[in-house]
């Protein structure tokens, strides 16, 4: 039977229908109650989902009843609901778009309704001032700022009529406060941060809530006050966040924090230090080879990054924003060099996977599996290039590897290895003596020079033993006359002359042979001295000593010192003798 509708009596038939209540009808009884005068009632404090939405009647107002309950019992006007978040606060149900709109009974409902929510608020003020009394027990501190946070969530949900929006503002943004006021004392009772981290962050979503929905019917004082509010609740999460421990975690709740901010600064600001924060975490991660969490850090960055230039680009700035921006942009610029830097090392790694099947296959090679793996490489390179000296170096390492023990190109193979090197050269005083790819360099680089000198040196052994065979007369005169170093340096300087003025004179020549004589004395200084005369005498004939003569051919020029280079073996033969004996 419906709310507004008086009992029948018992005298009546039962199939009659009760006939329809005056516009101002006494209280009707409730099933399951007695008949009282119109209070609070207590299930609302417990259980958010049986708000009573009438207030508590006031002895001395004397304002007469009107049909209040009747307007509640119409299906035009929903009860609003509040339900719990956590154990402390509630999330005051948002106004309806609807709600305001008149219906049947709204006129004499709606001055009740009013007068309900600002009666909640007002007596949440007062307790909320009672809980920032000086010289209160902290769980009392914290039993009233509970009491006060239901006022004014009850106070929300209540909220109705033309002025609905703004005072469902108010009582949404003094629940954020009670609610910071409650964090506050958790890091001052017992500075559990744990506990104190949920209800900055259900406050913080609160007065975000109140200043979006009131900002088109508050003041702009009220609102300035709120975002400083909303400010310092802020800089305070950030205290506790930075003495998390994981970097998941402090990324988490960092990026739940910077949704419920408003657009300005102190929005921006957080996305540059959750940004900011991915990207050492990114530098960490490159620096022990885990590339793939890396990578996944960097690209978490790029919507932090743009969020913030979002807020900062085509505006007016001042000197603290435009230095903002600048730290932004410099963090984009740094953390698309840190994922080309992984990238890379991505690109190389496939590539090593794909040489280590091709060293492994002994029958045949597939070639389009070789390109392939020349392509990674090659990526690699490119992506690392003048950006990671390391990267590029190895990855130009393994393109060496490649054209030297599968193509068979010596050339390419060296040009790779060689501007590897110079890479290693110019990352000094970094070394990479330990790395896999370093050691393949140089042993690879070292096998190509040896081939080339082995080869150079096949030919001018050819081209020299011709050379030989046109002087071999000469040589023979030569062989001849070295039966002593007096007779092979008076053969010499009376065949083969110096050009130039000769070191080696006559007299030089004749204290020779007397020394040579007087060798079986074993004197120490007739061996220097005879060691001194060989010098002069090489010097005379030493290749490095070698100037053109007018009118030789190229031939000619080959033979002369191929020539000098015999006569300077047969010397120095004779002064190694002295030396060693």
């Amino acid at each position: 039977m419906g709310r507004g509708a008086e009992r029948p009596s018992p005298k009546m038939p039962p199939k009659k229908k009760p006939r329809k209540v005056p516009a101002s009808p006494p209280t009707p009884r409730r099933s399951g109650r007695t008949k009282k005068s119109p209070h609070v009632c207590s299930s609302c404090e417990s259980e958010c989902e049986n708000t009573c939405s009438r207030p508590e009647k006031k002895p001395k107002t004397g304002k007469p009843k009107t049909a209040a309950g009747k307007a509640r019992a119409t299906p035009d006007v929903k009860p609003p609901t509040c339900t719990p978040t956590s154990s402390y606060s509630f999330q005051c149900a948002p106004p309806s778009r609807n709600a305001g709109m008149p219906s049947r009974n709204a006129a004499s409902a709606s001055t009740d309704d009013q007068s309900a929510s600002a009666q909640f608020r007002i007596e949440g003020n007062i307790m909320y001032k009672k809980a920032l009394q000086e010289g209160i027990s902290p769980c009392i501190k914290m039993s009233r700022l509970e009491d006060a946070l239901r006022l004014y969530t009850r106070a929300a949900n209540l909220a109705d009529g033309p002025t609905k929006v703004a005072k469902w503002a108010s009582a949404t943004k003094n629940c954020g406060m009670a609610l910071k006021r409650m964090a506050q004392e958790h890091l001052l009772r017992n500075q559990d941060e744990s506990a104190a981290l949920p209800l900055f962050k259900d406050s913080l979503k609160q007065m975000g809530h109140a200043l979006l929905r009131g900002s088109s019917t508050q003041g702009e004082a009220w609102q300035n006050k709120l975002r400083e509010e909303m400010e310092a609740s802020y800089f305070e999460t950030q205290e506790i966040i930075s003495n998390l421990e994981g970097v998941k975690e402090k990324v988490r709740e960092m990026h739940i924090i910077a949704s419920y901010l408003p657009a300005g600064m102190v929005q921006a600001g957080a996305h540059y230090l959750l940004a900011n924060t991915l990207f050492k975490e990114s530098v960490r991660l490159l620096e022990s080879g885990e590339y793939k969490e890396c990578l996944n850090c960097l690209h978490d960055l790029h919507q932090p990054v743009e969020e913030a230039l979002g807020f900062l680009r085509g505006r007016t700035l001042d000197q603290e924003s435009e230095d903002l921006l600048f730290e932004v942009k410099v963090l984009k610029k740094d953390a698309r060099y840190q994922a080309s830097s992984a990238e890379s090392i991505q690109a190389r790694k496939s590539g090593e996977g794909l040489l280590e099947q091709l060293f492994e296959t002994e029958e045949f090679i597939d070639m389009d599996l070789v390109w392939i793996t020349v392509d990674w490489f090659k990526e690699a390179s490119l992506k690392a290039a003048e950006l990671d000296l390391e990267q590029e170096a190895a990855a130009l390492s393994y393109l060496g590897l490649i054209n030297q023990k599968i193509l068979f190109s010596n050339a390419k193979a060296k040009s790779y290895y060689k501007r590897c090197l110079e890479l290693v050269d110019a990352a000094k005083p970094k070394t990479f003596l330990k790395e896999k790819w370093y050691k393949q360099c140089v042993k690879g680089y070292q096998r190509i020079q040896d081939q080339e000198r082995w080869r150079d040196e096949a030919a001018q052994q050819k081209i020299r033993r011709k050379i030989l065979d046109g002087l071999k007369d000469e040589l023979d005169a030569l062989e001849k006359a070295n039966t002593s170093a007096s007779s092979l340096m008076e053969h010499l300087y009376k065949s083969h002359a110096p050009p130039k003025s000769p070191k080696f004179t006559k007299k030089h020549l004749e204290e020779l042979k007397k020394n040579e004589a007087e060798s079986h004395t074993f004197d120490l200084e007739n061996r220097k001295a005879r060691k001194k005369l060989l010098l002069k005498a090489c010097q005379d004939f030493h290749p490095d000593k070698f100037v053109d003569a007018k009118g030789e051919t190229e031939d000619d020029k080959a033979q002369r010192k191929v020539l000098m280079e015999e006569i300077t073996k047969m010397i120095t033969k004779y002064y190694e003798h002295l030396k060693l004996g």
